[in-house]
């Protein structure tokens, strides 16, 4: 008995449209990835906030979400705030100040693990939402007809 012969239309297509989504940045593809990495660790930013001791506002206005190609990041310190480093972990300044180390961090750090399993299902909820619809793929059609590479 000869073994069953399976068609797999779209393949094409789909390697296609993962490649722009690797190399062309203004891909609905990326674009939707990249909102589904900001809203993934967005809620760390008011959590780190939250203890963060407050003289100026200038450190905590520095804390802020991005969303990137494979998921999304959350900072802390500009060039004009150079003392986040020395806040979130503690060491010796050039000024001789001193803060005790502390290797997982006392605010950012803190909350990004305590945070990074709801992230985590935050993400993959809506990977799997985008990766339903149609919009985003190059290779659907409008009448439920035949796909096709």
């Amino acid at each position: 008995m000869a073994a069953p012969i399976a068609q797999v239309f779209g393949v094409k297509a789909l390697l296609r449209d993962i490649s722009k989504l690797e190399k062309d940045e203004r891909s609905a593809l990326w674009s939707a990835m990249k909102k589904a990495g900001y809203a993934a660790v967005q809620p760390i930013v008011p959590a780190a906030r939250g203890p963060l001791p407050v003289l100026s506002g200038d450190l905590a206005n520095t804390i802020r979400a991005s969303g990137t190609r494979s998921g999304g990041s959350v900072r802390m310190g500009r060039p004009t705030v150079p003392y986040a480093g020395w806040v979130e972990f503690g060491g010796s300044r050039p000024d001789g100040s001193e803060r005790t180390y502390v290797r997982g961090g006392r605010y950012l750090f803190p909350a990004a693990v305590t945070l990074s399993g709801r992230a985590a299902d935050t993400y993959t909820r809506a990977l799997s939402e985008l990766f339903g619809r149609s919009d985003i793929w190059s290779n659907t059609t409008e009448d439920g007809g035949r796909v096709h590479d």
